[in-house]
């Protein structure tokens, strides 16, 4: 198998989750203007000029990626729930960095970064700039790693999931040290024995057709913060993305994200018509046996069976964790 293939200058490169909120967007507000601000959480980790520089040549080259007539088939078939109309759009998409980019590095080495445009343009910037940035600061200032052994640790790891029969996906893009890892971290996870559990997919649409996977996700934070910020509502803003985003997707991507303002706030609003339009929720935060518990006395509460629904995992897990 190759590995060592360069990141691809597809627009596929990219978090399925992406696509399907900038098909609510398209929908629901198309002519709104936003602006995405980068907060480095570990302020210690620095740039250099080296990284800084790179990270410039890969946003600029962005102006070049764009979806051919093979990725819009591919969509096509591939996630029927992607209108007709917004592929569309897609397919007429273009990145423009150089006026939608504001990006400057201080002296002291912090990263500072901005987005400003039309919800509908400059949604898709958030998961390759994420990646951009952590490719160049591990290929230029934190080099101390190598992939001796790697493929082994991933293949015994996805090995102790499918055994314990987990079903898990794989959502590393924004997070990857660079192409070449979440490359081979796929591949290791597409070629897993057969057992009582499964790797279902990847939120990367290029890797998910690369190796004949499914591309998987919800939805994200964005969303739901969005919304309760152009309505005016946080007491509700939980309850408006989510019929909203029901009546894009008519029940398909029916995990429903509990987690941003607080899951007291997000059960507030998870009344017993919502949930029954939701074939779950996901978990992103906080004590998960907690949670596992709220959720069933939640859906007891309202009178829905908590066997007939699903509870997506996905805050900071690693095999021990997701077995347990």
């Amino acid at each position: 198998m190759e590995l060592a293939e360069p990141a691809p200058q597809s627009i596929l490169d990219q978090d399925l989750y992406k696509f399907c909120m900038q098909q609510t967007v398209l929908e629901h507000y198309p002519d709104v203007i936003v602006e995405y601000g980068f907060i480095n959480r570990d302020p210690s980790m620095r740039f250099n000029q080296a990284a800084f520089t790179q990270l410039q040549k890969d946003i600029a080259h962005m102006e070049h990626t764009t979806a051919t007539n093979k990725d819009i088939e591919y969509l096509k078939h591939t996630c029927p729930y992607l209108s007709a109309e917004y592929l569309q759009f897609l397919a007429s998409y273009r990145f423009n960095p150089t006026v939608d980019i504001a990006c400057s590095l201080d002296e002291m080495g912090a990263l500072e970064l901005k987005i400003m445009g039309k919800w509908t343009q400059v949604i898709l910037y958030e998961i390759p700039l994420l990646s951009m940035i952590s490719s160049a600061y591990f290929s230029h200032v934190d080099t101390d790693w190598n992939y001796t052994g790697q493929l082994e640790k991933i293949t015994a790891k996805g090995s102790q999931l499918v055994d314990a029969s987990c079903e898990f996906a794989e959502f590393g893009t924004r997070r990857r040290r660079d192409f070449k890892t979440q490359n081979m971290v796929v591949c290791a996870l597409s070629q897993l024995h057969c057992g009582p559990g499964q790797c279902i997919g990847t939120s990367n649409v290029y890797l998910a057709r690369k190796y004949n996977m499914k591309p998987v996700g919800t939805v994200g934070h964005e969303w739901t913060m969005a919304i309760a910020a152009l309505e005016g509502t946080y007491e509700n803003g939980n309850s408006l993305a989510l019929r909203k985003w029901h009546a894009t997707f008519k029940g398909s991507l029916g995990i429903a994200l509990t987690d941003t303002f607080g899951t007291t706030a997000f059960f507030a609003n998870f009344d017993r018509q919502l949930a029954s339009l939701y074939a779950g929720v996901r978990h992103d935060s906080g004590d998960p046996f907690q949670f596992i518990e709220r959720v069933h006395a939640h859906y007891t509460k309202i009178g829905i069976s908590p066997a007939t629904k699903t509870i997506v995992f996905s805050d900071g897990l690693d095999p021990e964790k997701a077995i347990r």
